[in-house]
């Protein structure tokens, strides 16, 4: 990538105006970039804790804030439900053994009541991906979406040229090709998901925060709304 950049531009390696450290961070925000740009599937992990009588639990290390989608304990599958809602549940039943999880800042808080000291917990995320330093370090884009790598230059050439003056519009051109790459690959992946089929019963259910308690929504009402 860092040659193709030198290409691009036309620039030696040894170059003192657009230098090889230079070409190296602009490929890292790129990076960073083309990895945050959609919620990739290939980035998609796991990290692990135990219950214990905290009821509170740090963001596992190498995980993005706010990418939590599912936690289990104990194989059992906890419902995520908003901060606010977390609070005001146990404060109107403090023995509410609900299977509901919470988040704020990069801390996890689970229904304690719902579960056993030491049991185990699964928390499903999306990883953060370190900075390339060595030469010969691929991204995560380069054995599950090759073409994401070619987003990445796009980006950091955008970032080159708009160092070199009288190349601002090509600098903006570029930048919008990389979108267009990311863009495709993102749509192919969608439209290679699978349709997720929902089980008929129960559908959906809701948390009751006042009664501190779980119900099932009505299959016949699916739908329907009351004014």
């Amino acid at each position: 990538m860092q040659t193709e950049i030198q290409d691009q531009i036309s620039v030696l390696p040894t170059s003192t105006f657009i230098t090889v450290a230079m070409i190296k961070r602009w490929l890292n925000m790129g990076k960073d970039w083309a990895l945050s740009y959609k919620p990739w599937p290939f980035l998609e992990s796991t990290g692990t804790d135990l219950i214990d009588a905290t009821g509170n639990y740090p963001y596992p290390t190498l995980m993005k804030t706010k990418s939590a989608f599912l936690i289990t304990v104990a194989g059992n599958r906890f419902e995520k439900i908003r901060y606010e809602d977390y609070l005001d549940y146990l404060e109107q039943d403090s023995a509410g053994d609900d299977k509901v999880w919470a988040e704020f800042g990069r801390t996890i808080y689970i229904n304690g009541n719902a579960c056993t000291v030491d049991d185990a917990v699964i928390i499903y995320g999306q990883k953060i991906v370190a900075d390339l330093s060595a030469d010969d370090e691929t991204t995560p884009f380069a054995s599950a979406e090759p073409s994401g790598d070619e987003a990445i230059v796009l980006r950091a050439l955008s970032k080159a040229l708009s160092k070199m003056e009288g190349f601002e519009v090509k600098a903006k051109s570029k930048q919008q090709e990389a979108t267009e790459v990311l863009d495709r690959i993102w749509d192919r992946i969608v439209e290679m998901k699978p349709r997720e089929v929902l089980k008929t019963t129960p559908r959906f259910r809701k948390i009751n925060i006042i009664n501190g308690i779980r119900e099932d929504t009505n299959p016949n009402k699916i739908g329907k709304f009351n004014y």
